[in-house]
C-alpha cells in the first residue's frame, strides 16, 4: 500500500533491536523464515534490513557469527520482484549464502517412502509409486495427502485375507490431483463429521491461531465452549490443527488454512465474519479493558463481512464507531498503516458526512483521516478528506485539527511562505496578533523582559506548577508553535519572538505540552543574544522536565531532538550520535514528520564534524537521505544533499556521478551545488543557504583553499540570524582561515589577525564547557597565533598539545590537520625533515578517517 514507508522503517528497526538483544555468543540465534514465494516487497525489506551492515556489526564480535537466517520458497510460486531480492543475498559481500535448493523426491526415494509406509517391497510398490510421482511430482506434503485421499475413497485398502496393503491401480490412474492441492485438502475437510468443518470454517476465519482470550466470547456457554473444543481437538486427530498449550489452536500448515476457507461460498463467508463479529461485540463488555483488548478482532471481523455485503445497514453507524476507535487505538501504538485502513473502513460505512447526532462522529472520523494518510504520506487521500471536512464543519473550532494536517503537510514540502499565512491567519482568528517582523532591538527587548519574568519563578515551578485550562489558549500555543518551522526556515530570529510569547502565555495561565517548546527556544535566544550557555541548557532540560510529567508521549521525542542537539555544549560530540539515532525512530514512531526533519540534518551534519569514518558517515546519511525524500520532507533535503556531497567529495568521490542525489529534489533545474545554492537563495531560504555556504567553506578549508574559505566565512556570517551547531565550526574555521592568511602579509594582514584573535577568544570561553570538545581545536589556534608572531617554541608547543588533544578526544580528523598545519610550519620554517614526518602522520590520520581526498592531496604535495 502506498505511505506505509513510516510504518515499515519503524517495524525494521524495532525487528532489528530485538535480533540484536536475542542473540549472543553464548545464544546463537537460528531465525527460520518460511513459505517466502508470499512475501511482498515490505516483507523482503524487512529481511533486507537485517542485512545492513550496521546490523550484522551488532550481531557479529570477535569469536564470529552469531546468527543464521534460514529462508524457504517454492521456486514455482515466486516473482521477478523477489527473485531480485534473492539475487542481491547471493552476490552480497557482507553475508554468507549458502543456496539449496530441495526439488520432489525422486523415484526411488518416493518409492522408499510408500514402501515403509505400506510395509511392502520396494519391487510392490513400484507401480503405484510410479503413478504418485507423476499426480505430485515427488512432493512430500502432496504425496501424503493423495495417499490419505486413496485411502478415504478405498482406491487403497488393507487387505484382511492379503494380510497387506491393495490398490486399484486404474482408479489411481483416474483419481486427479490439483497442482496446488487445494482441491484434495478440501474433499478431504468435506469428508470429516460436520460439527468438525464448522470449528474450522470459524477458525479460518479468525487467522491462523485462536485461544481462549476469543473463544470465551464466542461460546460464552461452557456446553457450546466445550463442544467447540472437542471439535478441534478431533481436527488436532486428523493432523489439521495443532495444540499449543491448553486452549491454543492453529493450521499444521497454511494450505489447510486456506482450504477451510475455500470449502465457504462468498455469502458464507460474509455470514461467518458477520456472526463472529456481532457475538464478539454482544459478549464482550463495550468500553472495558477486556473488550479494547480485542477491539482489532472485533473490527476486522465485521470489515471482512462488510467486503462480502453481508452487514447490516442499520448498524453501520456503531460499525464505523468502532473503527474510528480501532484506528485511534492503532495510532497510539504507532501503527500509521493499520490506522488508515481502519479509517477508510470507518469513511466508508459512514457513506458520506453526517449531519445531526452522527455529525461528531463524522468529524473525528474525517479529521483522523486526514491525519494518517498524512502521516502515511499519502497525500492526495489526505487531501480528499481534508476537503470534505472543511466543507462540512460547522465552526472555526471544528477545522483546527484539519488546518494543524494541512500545514505540517505545507511544511513538509517546502511550501513555507503559504504555510506561514495561514498559521497567521488561523492565529488571527484565536485572538492572537504577533509581529513577525521584529528588528534586532525589538527582538532583544522582548528576550530580556522574558528573562526578567522566568527570574521570578524557578524549573520546579515549571514541571509542578499551574496547568493551562483554556482550550483556546492551548490552541494559540499550538500554532504559534507550528509558526517556528516556516520562520526558522525564513526569518530565523523571529522564532524568538514566538516563544517569549509562548513564555509569557503559559506563565500567566499555566503550562501545556506546548509550552516546553517556547520554553526551548526562548533558551537558544539568549544563547544566540546574550551567550548565556548556562540559561539555555537550563530551560531546555527544564522543558523536557515538563513533557515527561505530562506524560505527553507525542512531545517528548521533539523536545529531546532540541536536547541532543545542544549538547554539544558539554558532552562529546561522538557519544550524542546514538542519541540523535535512537530519537530520530522515537519521532518516527510518534509520527512528528515535523521535528524529525531537523533531527535528520543534525544526525548527518555531527556525523561529519565529530570525525566519525565517513565511509559509515555516508552510508548513514544516505539512509537518511533517501527516507526524507520517501517521506516527502522537502526541508530536510536541501542541507542533507549538500552535506552528503560535502562527504563524497572528502572521501574522492565525483560529484557528476551522484547526480540522481538532485533529482530527489524534484526540481528539473537543480544539477549542481551552485544550482543548489541559487535555489536557496531565489527562495529566501535562509537556513538552507546559510548550510550551503558552510559546506563550501569547510570543503576549502580542507582543501587549503584559504582565500576562497575565507570568502564563504564571510557569507555564512552574513546569513546568521539565530545560533546553529555548524557556528562553532565556522568560528575554528574562519579562525585557522585568517591565520593562515596573516602570513600573506598583504594591507589585510592586521584585519585578519583580529579575526584570528577574535576566533581563538571564543574558543577560550567555550573550552570551561567542554575541554573534550573544544580544547584541541583551542590549542591549535592558540599554535597559529604564536607561529604567527614569530613565538615558534611556543607554537611548536602547542602544535604538540592539539595533537595530543585531538588523539585523547578521538577526533581523528583533526588531529591529522593539527600534523599538517604542524608539518606547514616546519616547511614554512626550513625543517623539511621534521615537516614530512608530520605530513605522514597527518596522510594516516586522513585515511583513518576516510578522507582519502585529503591523503592523495598530501601526497601529491610531498
Amino acid at each position: 500500500a502506498s505511505g506505509s514507508q513510516m510504518s515499515w522503517r519503524r517495524l525494521n528497526f524495532l525487528f532489528r533491536k530485538l535480533i540484536s538483544a536475542l542473540c549472543s555468543v553464548e545464544r546463537p540465534l537460528a531465525l527460520f523464515f518460511d513459505d517466502l514465494q508470499w512475501a511482498d516487497d515490505r516483507c523482503m525489506e524487512l529481511l533486507s534490513a537485517l542485512m545492513e551492515r550496521d546490523h550484522l556489526q551488532e550481531l557479529d564480535d570477535n569469536d564470529g557469527t552469531n546468527c543464521l537466517f534460514i529462508g524457504s520458497f517454492r521456486s514455482n510460486e515466486t516473482n521477478d520482484n523477489l527473485l531480485s531480492h534473492f539475487d542481491i543475498f547471493e552476490q552480497s559481500t557482507l553475508v554468507d549464502v549458502t543456496k539449496i535448493e530441495l526439488g520432489g523426491l525422486a523415484k526411488v526415494e518416493s518409492n522408499n517412502m510408500i514402501s515403509e509406509v505400506l510395509r511392502l517391497p520396494a519391487r510392490l510398490t513400484s507401480p503405484l509409486n510410479e503413478l504418485v510421482q507423476r499426480k505430485t511430482t515427488g512432493n512430500p506434503f502432496h504425496i501424503i495427502h493423495f495417499m490419505q485421499s486413496l485411502v478415504k475413497d478405498s482406491i487403497l485398502n488393507y487387505s484382511l485375507s492379503d494380510k497387506r496393503w491393495v490398490w486399484d491401480i486404474e482408479a489411481v490412474k483416474s483419481t486427479s490431483i490439483d497442482k496446488t492441492v487445494l482441491e484434495l485438502l478440501a474433499r478431504k475437510l468435506s469428508q470429516l463429521p460436520g460439527n468438525i468443518v464448522d470449528g474450522l470454517k470459524v477458525l479460518s476465519c479468525l487467522g491462523p491461531k485462536v485461544d481462549d482470550t476469543i473463544m470465551k466470547y464466542l461460546y460464552t456457554s461452557p456446553e457450546s465452549r466445550n463442544e467447540f473444543i472437542a471439535c478441534l481437538d478431533l481436527a488436532v486427530g486428523e493432523n489439521i490443527l495443532e495444540k499449543s498449550g491448553d486452549s491454543a489452536y492453529s493450521f499444521v500448515h497454511d494450505m489447510l488454512k486456506q482450504s477451510a476457507y475455500a470449502v465457504m461460498s462468498e455469502e458464507e463467508k460474509g455470514e461467518k465474519h458477520f456472526w463472529i463479529g456481532m457475538h464478539l461485540i454482544a459478549n464482550a463488555s463495550a468500553d472495558t479493558d477486556e473488550f479494547n483488548a480485542i477491539i482489532f478482532s472485533i473490527v476486522d471481523q465485521i470489515n471482512a463481512a462488510n467486503t462480502y455485503g453481508v452487514t447490516e445497514e442499520a448498524s453501520h453507524m456503531n460499525f464505523a464507531e468502532l473503527n474510528l476507535k480501532a484506528g485511534k487505538t492503532s495510532i497510539d501504538v504507532s501503527d500509521f498503516q493499520s490506522a488508515l485502513s481502519y479509517m477508510k473502513a470507518g469513511v466508508s460505512l459512514l457513506n458520506g458526512w453526517q449531519d445531526g447526532e452522527y455529525y461528531d462522529m463524522s468529524l473525528q472520523l474525517y479529521e483522523t483521516a486526514a491525519l494518517v494518510s498524512y502521516l502515511n504520506t499519502d497525500i492526495g487521500l489526505m487531501q480528499q478528506y481534508l476537503e470534505i471536512l472543511f466543507e462540512n464543519a460547522k465552526c472555526f473550532e471544528d477545522r483546527l485539527h484539519g488546518y494543524l494536517v494541512m500545514i505540517q503537510s505545507l511544511l513538509s514540502n517546502g511550501k513555507h511562505v503559504e504555510a506561514m499565512k495561514k498559521i497567521l491567519f488561523i492565529l488571527q482568528e484565536l485572538g492572537e496578533s504577533i509581529s513577525i517582523n521584529a528588528t534586532p532591538k525589538e527582538v532583544y527587548i522582548e528576550l530580556m523582559s522574558t528573562k526578567a519574568l522566568l527570574d521570578t519563578i524557578s524549573p520546579a515551578d515549571v514541571i509542578n506548577g499551574k496547568r493551562m485550562a483554556d482550550k483556546w489558549l492551548r490552541w494559540r500555543l499550538r500554532f504559534l508553535q507550528l509558526l517556528n518551522t516556516p520562520l526558522y526556515m525564513l526569518q530565523p530570529h523571529a522564532i524568538h519572538v514566538t516563544a517569549c510569547r509562548t513564555v509569557k502565555l503559559s506563565v500567566e495561565h499555566g503550562f501545556c505540552s506546548d509550552s516546553a517548546v517556547g520554553l526551548q527556544i526562548y533558551g537558544f535566544g539568549v544563547l544566540n543574544i546574550q551567550n548565556d550557555v548556562e540559561e539555555c541548557l537550563k530551560w531546555n532540560h527544564t522543558a523536557l522536565s515538563l513533557v515527561k510529567s505530562l506524560g505527553a508521549k507525542q512531545m517528548i521525542p521533539r523536545v529531546t531532538t532540541n536536547v541532543n542537539i545542544l549538547a554539544y555544549w558539554k558532552e562529546p560530540l561522538q557519544a550524542k550520535i546514538e542519541s540523535l539515532k535512537e530519537n530520530h525512530h522515537e519521532l518516527l514512531m510518534v509520527g512528528d514528520l515535523e521535528i524529525l526533519p531537523l533531527n535528520a540534518i543534525h544526525c548527518c551534519r555531527q556525523s561529519l564534524l565529530c570525525g566519525r569514518n565517513l565511509q559509515t558517515a555516508q552510508k548513514e546519511c544516505a539512509a537518511l537521505l533517501h527516507e526524507m525524500h520517501q517521506l516527502r520532507q522537502m526541508n530536510a533535503l536541501i542541507g542533507m544533499i549538500s552535506n552528503h556531497l560535502s562527504i563524497l567529495k572528502l572521501i574522492g568521490s565525483n560529484y557528476d556521478s551522484e547526480e540522481p542525489l538532485f533529482r530527489l529534489l524534484g526540481n528539473s533545474e537543480i544539477h549542481s551545488l551552485d544550482e543548489l545554492l541559487q535555489f536557496c537563495k531565489s527562495n529566501r531560504l535562509v537556513g538552507p543557504t546559510q548550510q550551503c555556504y558552510f559546506d563550501r567553506l569547510m570543503l576549502a578549508f580542507w582543501s587549503k583553499n584559504y582565500e576562497e574559505a575565507a570568502q564563504y566565512a564571510e557569507k555564512y556570517s552574513e546569513c546568521h540570524q539565530t545560533r546553529r551547531f555548524p557556528d562553532l565550526f565556522q568560528t575554528f574555521y574562519q579562525g585557522i582561515t585568517a591565520f593562515r592568511l596573516v602570513r600573506l602579509e598583504d594591507e589585510k594582514s592586521r584585519e585578519w589577525a583580529d579575526v584570528g584573535k577574535n576566533a581563538l577568544s571564543k574558543y577560550q570561553t567555550w573550552v570551561n564547557y567542554s575541554d573534550w570538545n573544544w580544547e584541541n581545536k583551542m590549542l591549535l589556534l592558540e599554535a597559529e597565533s604564536h607561529a604567527c608572531i614569530g613565538e615558534l617554541e611556543m607554537a611548536k608547543s602547542k602544535f604538540q598539545a592539539s595533537i595530543d588533544s585531538a588523539q585523547k578526544h578521538r577526533f581523528v580528523h583533526e588531529e591529522g590537520l593539527a600534523s599538517e598545519l604542524f608539518g606547514m610550519f616546519y616547511e614554512e620554517n626550513g625543517n623539511k625533515e621534521e615537516a614530512m614526518q608530520q605530513y605522514s602522520h597527518a596522510r594516516s590520520c586522513y585515511q583513518k578517517w576516510g578522507a582519502f581526498a585529503l591523503a592523495d592531496r598530501l601526497n601529491t604535495a610531498s
